[in-house]
């Protein structure tokens, strides 16, 4: 029987480096492998070899919605993960000296006193997002994967079946003492048409995406800003995806106020409106806002 290693990523070392060459970034076929490795990650520790090697399999499984991404998981798993531990699997097959990533599955990890070892998939809130694994190995990544886990649990059990996604329960309205009173607000310009303006440049999206803080912090029943959480993982994954050109702010402004901005995560026709802001806004729903 083939031997099967387990690591554990906690830091900036590529636990199993040695003999990447890069071929997680190939395509890949049906033969069996000869090995199986898996790494887990804890979310911000994935390394970027193994970040590259995961985006390849997104594009070969065919997935390109940005929520798969694992800037986007990474960043969602660390701040809106609601007190559950979480951690990332990379199911690494081998055929001589061919290392590729079969699969990359976020777990929920079971409390080590109640949790009973059951080990089950991880969804953002709000979002459908299925383990990325390569079909023809899907049987092989699994049993590889329980079997590590085991390894660490005595008796724990995994169950990939992905029920409905989790859904964030309606935000209550933040009280005024957390908002920012109308006095505090700034005019950004002088009178002047409505215009709209679309920011991609990486150097500018920052301060964009302030410019939708206070837009949603005036004018949302549940700003962003009342949560911390929430708003840190707007400025992270904001930062992120525009460092690899993925992300978009539009701002509206008319008589050089801002009264309209959206954020927008993705490319071309994969780009997707991630959260909206907008005056008038307060007794509106926010669905849009579950990460």
């Amino acid at each position: 029987m083939a031997a099967r290693r387990f690591t554990v990523i906690t830091g900036g070392v590529f636990g199993d480096a040695p003999g990447f060459d890069g071929a997680g970034l190939a395509d890949t076929d049906a033969r069996p492998m000869e090995s199986w490795s898996i790494d887990l990650c804890r979310p911000g520790q994935v390394v970027p070899e193994a970040e590259a090697a995961w985006r390849a399999l997104l594009t070969r499984t065919g997935v390109s919605d940005p929520f798969a991404d694992p800037d986007y998981l990474q960043a969602a798993a660390r701040h809106g993960a609601g007190g559950r531990e979480v951690v990332f699997a990379l199911a690494w097959g081998r055929t001589g000296a061919r290392r590729t990533l079969c699969g990359a599955i976020p777990l929920t990890m079971p409390n080590p006193i109640w949790g009973h070892g059951r080990i089950g998939p991880w969804q953002p809130y709000g979002s459908a997002v299925t383990p990325a694994v390569e079909a023809p190995h899907g049987d092989a990544v699994q049993a590889a994967l329980l079997a590590h886990l085991r390894t660490l649990r005595r008796g724990a059990s995994l169950d990939l079946a992905l029920a409905a996604p989790a859904t964030r329960p309606v935000l209550r309205p933040v009280p005024d003492a957390v908002r920012i009173p109308a006095h505090n607000l700034f005019d950004v310009g002088g009178a002047g048409a409505s215009s709209r303006e679309r920011i991609v440049a990486p150097d500018r999206i920052r301060d964009a995406v302030e410019e939708f803080l206070i837009l949603d912090a005036a004018h949302a029943a549940a700003p962003i800003i009342g949560d911390p959480s929430e708003a840190a993982l707007v400025r992270v994954v904001t930062r992120l995806f525009a460092r690899r050109r993925q992300a978009a702010v539009d701002l509206t402004r008319r008589d050089g106020r801002v009264v309209a901005a959206a954020l927008h995560l993705g490319t071309g026709p994969h780009a997707v409106a991630w959260r909206r802001a907008s005056e008038g806004m307060a007794g509106t729903a926010r669905l849009d806002r579950s990460a």
